[in-house]
């Protein structure tokens, strides 16, 4: 029985974007403890930036109506917006990842053929990363273009 689930928020304490200003490969650092304390740097330009939204309201999905917390599950850092540096495109799909673990995460997932899911001791949990991927991630048709453009971003340069 697998022990713990995957949630997305353990992927967002350093995530990599590209600098607004400069382009080149910028990072943006949270602590769970204290959302409130995160910080965009770029060592390229020197830009820097304090996030100043709600520290722990999150949001996932879409809202016209959402400001301020933390958005997730889109290409863009969930706290500035700024653009992933792990960002690219699969048959017309935007594949994604926050830092090089969530990108090891999902090809681990999307390689494994049996992906069996299990409730931990506390039953079955829906927020859980396992449970929230798109359909198209998930079919066995798109596993091996899936995989290999996960590949690609891993290696991606700085």
């Amino acid at each position: 029985m697998k022990p713990e689930f995957t949630y997305i928020e353990q992927f967002i304490n350093r995530i990599d974007v590209e600098c607004p200003s400069c382009k080149a490969k910028a990072v943006v650092t949270s602590s769970p403890e204290n959302r409130a304390e995160t910080r965009f740097t770029c060592v390229s330009c020197g830009s820097t930036k304090n996030w100043m939204g709600k520290a722990n309201v999150f949001q996932t999905g879409s809202s016209q109506f959402f400001s301020g917390g933390i958005l997730m599950g889109h290409p863009i850092d969930c706290y500035f917006k700024y653009p992933l540096w792990y960002t690219t495109e699969v048959k017309g799909k935007v594949l994604f990842g926050y830092n090089k673990e969530h990108l090891t995460y999902l090809l681990n997932f999307i390689s494994n053929k049996t992906r069996e899911r299990q409730p931990n001791e506390h039953g079955w949990s829906n927020r859980s990363l396992e449970s929230r991927l798109p359909k198209w991630m998930l079919s066995a048709k798109n596993r091996e273009v899936i995989e290999k453009k996960l590949k690609e971003l891993m290696a991606k340069g700085v």
